[in-house]
């Protein structure tokens, strides 16, 4: 109950009587077994195609290789067997759409209807008859299996994937179609009328990138269908739209909930929202592609060497490929020096055809160079060398927006960090949404790069998307020059502890030489903590001395020295006596990884940490001094000092 409640006092008074209605008005739904009722007679207005390059398919050989993979994906589908979340299941003839047996962000797969794509292109790529059989079987099958206002179908989150979907396949299969009206009407009448029942239950209660998803929906069918109440649909979807761009798109590019995998969802909508209303006539909207071009620039600012995206929070790599929408952008806004990578992939091929590709291809790859930078609104902080090939992500920001805590994760001042291109410490991604002992592992603190405190997590994550009392960032301090980058944050989450904590950390990075990560926890009495440190799963460690380890697999010779502590623990796929050292970067996948705990406990104030060298290990001299502490490294017979004092800007020479 105190979780409850310290949850909900974060909600709006909108939400909650939007969340009561909309609960209200589901069980009456329910109860009543009410049935849904196809739309009316509609017309529907073709003017321009969302995917304009399937024409090109079949002469595309430069990407038989994706083409390949989606036509086996919509063959398999025709055969009603789908693969989600890493798990291929075969459904039958007579598809449960609710199998129990399956857990709900699988079912919701099913319901998305991304599999279309795939069977487009199917149709595209030559077989057109029988991927035009399997769009007309899956969409009546669907519609057969769905009659009442109830179950995963009937969620406004798979309604809005489902009719967008739905309706770029029936722009696709038009002309086949008109052999077969009863078909199209069939269709077209149950698209309308999902609609109509999202726009009576948009997700005003949750809002976040669910909201922007039901938008997209009513934008869609909108400039689709014609007549008044699609009128109304659009004009909805964008005011309302206008008003969520303007809240969860911050200053910096980064969406508000922080989560980069969710940045590259609203990215991909938004972008998606602007091309479908140029290529319908309307006019350009300056509010929203101001957004779209500080997303790009947000992720192309946080993008690490291998091009996929950091593990934050609820990231997995199941999502939008990022350099796809930084392809996609470039071409949208006709923007050679967006050209960041010279490969044009299937997605933007699709979307801005031959015509697209020709112009990208036309243009030299741009040599802006990604460098060192601040993201304040965010409070992502990132290092560079000057190649690129080391990359560190300091995360210094709020957990979640106050009213959305979904994807929220107890991670605050936990980092990620790559060198000579290759992963070295890693979050610890997403397994699953299922609430449970995998979903809370994967929220903890531990499960993150960052310092526990008596076991407890920061923020009181619960559930699968809960929140209760939530660890608040302190000020953050950044600084970039030729020798050096530093950022320093903190945070109070352990104040709610018997024994109040602030946790404040600072990480330095010299060039090519070494990663500083110094832990000062303060405060008055006695406490218990635990420093975690996760590897990539292709790394291994061996202890070659007191307090230093060498890491083995990565590009380079890479150490760890630490400092500080009282004894240190590795773990490697554990259950028992808590989970630790797993890894997961796609929903469903699980690897073993080893993880290192650095443990101290001790009369606060107190200071601990590492570094992580190239070349050789090196020692550490830690001096307490009057409100706080100075760390002395001496690496490559230069002596390097960071002075702490409590109040005080860091220094560092």
């Amino acid at each position: 109950m105190a979780h409850y409640l310290s949850t909900v006092r974060h909600l709006t008074a909108a939400q909650i009587w939007h969340r009561s209605y909309r609960t209200i008005k589901r069980r009456y739904w329910r109860l009543r077994r009410k049935r849904v009722s196809l739309g009316p007679e509609c017309r529907l207005s073709f003017r321009a195609d969302f995917y304009k390059g399937l024409p090109d398919i079949q002469s595309a050989e430069a990407w038989a290789d994706e083409i390949n993979s989606s036509v086996t994906r919509a063959r398999a589908a025709a055969q009603k067997t789908f693969c989600f979340l890493q798990r291929t299941v075969s459904l039958g003839d007579q598809i449960n759409w609710n199998d129990p047996r399956l857990s709900q962000l699988w079912r919701y797969q099913l319901h998305y209807f991304h599999y279309l794509q795939d069977v487009s292109i199917w149709a595209a790529s030559g077989e057109h008859e029988a991927a035009y059989q399997a769009f007309r079987n899956l969409t009546r099958c669907w519609i057969e299996g769905n009659q009442q206002l109830s179950g995963d179908g009937w969620h406004p989150y798979t309604i809005s994937l489902r009719v967008v979907n739905w309706l770029n396949a029936l722009a696709y299969f038009r002309e086949r179609l008109k052999a077969e009206p009863e078909v199209n009407g069939l269709i077209a009448r149950s698209a309308y009328a999902q609609t109509q029942v999202l726009y009576s239950d948009l997700e005003l209660d949750v809002r976040g990138n669910h909201l922007v998803e039901n938008l997209r929906a009513l934008i869609w069918a909108g400039l689709v269908f014609e007549g008044v109440e699609p009128d109304r649909w659009f004009q909805h979807g964008l005011e309302l739209l206008e008003v969520e761009t303007a809240e969860q798109i911050l200053s910096d590019g980064g969406h508000f909930e922080r989560s980069p995998g969710y940045h590259l969802v609203v990215l991909k909508d938004l972008l998606e929202i602007a091309v479908w209303l140029r290529r319908n006539g309307q006019p350009q909207l300056g509010w929203l592609d101001d957004a779209l071009q500080r997303m790009r620039q947000y992720l192309w600012s946080i993008l690490p060497p291998d091009g996929l995206v950091p593990l934050l929070k609820d990231s997995t790599w199941d999502g939008p490929d990022a350099h796809d929408l930084l392809t996609a952008c470039a071409v949208y806004f006709d923007e050679p020096s967006y050209k960041c990578a010279s490969s044009f992939r299937l997605y933007p091929l699709i979307v801005f055809g031959a015509e697209g590709w020709q112009r990208f291809a036309s243009w030299p790859r741009s040599d802006i160079r990604q460098t060192s930078v601040a993201l304040p609104a965010t409070a992502h902080y990132v290092m560079r060398d000057r190649t690129g090939a080391d990359y560190l992500i300091f995360d210094a920001g709020k957990p979640c927006p106050d009213y959305l805590p979904a994807h929220a994760h107890a991670d605050l001042l936990t980092y990620e960090l790559a060198a000579e291109s290759r992963r070295i410490i890693v979050d610890s991604g997403v397994y699953e949404y299922t609430a449970g002992p995998w979903r809370d592992y994967f929220r903890s603190t531990r499960a993150h790069n960052t310092v526990e405190v008596e076991d407890e997590n920061q923020s009181e994550v619960w559930a699968s998307f809960r929140v209760g009392r939530r660890a608040r960032p302190g000020p953050v301090y950044w600084k970039v020059t030729p020798e050096y980058v530093l950022a320093q944050g903190a945070h109070n989450g352990y104040r709610r502890l018997a024994v109040p904590v602030t946790h404040q950390r600072t990480i330095v990075s010299v060039e090519k030489v070494f990663w500083l990560v110094v832990d000062q926890l303060w405060g008055s009495g006695f406490i218990r903590t635990g420093n975690h440190i996760h590897f990539h799963p292709q790394l291994s460690l061996s202890d070659v001395g007191p307090s230093k380890w060498r890491i083995y697999g990565s590009a380079t010779s890479l150490w760890l020295s630490a400092f500080g502590e009282e004894n240190s623990l590795v773990a490697n796929g554990q259950s028992e006596p808590r989970r630790q050292g797993w890894y997961s970067e796609k929903f469903g996948q699980l690897e073993s990884n080893t993880v290192l705990t650095l443990n101290k406990t001790g009369k606060l104030p107190f200071v601990y940490g590492y570094v992580l060298c190239y070349e050789a290990p090196v020692d550490v001299n830690v001096v307490s001094l009057s409100g706080g502490h100075e760390i002395q490294i001496v690496s490559r017979a230069k002596s390097h000092t960071l002075t702490l004092v409590q109040g005080a800007e860091p220094r560092f020479a």
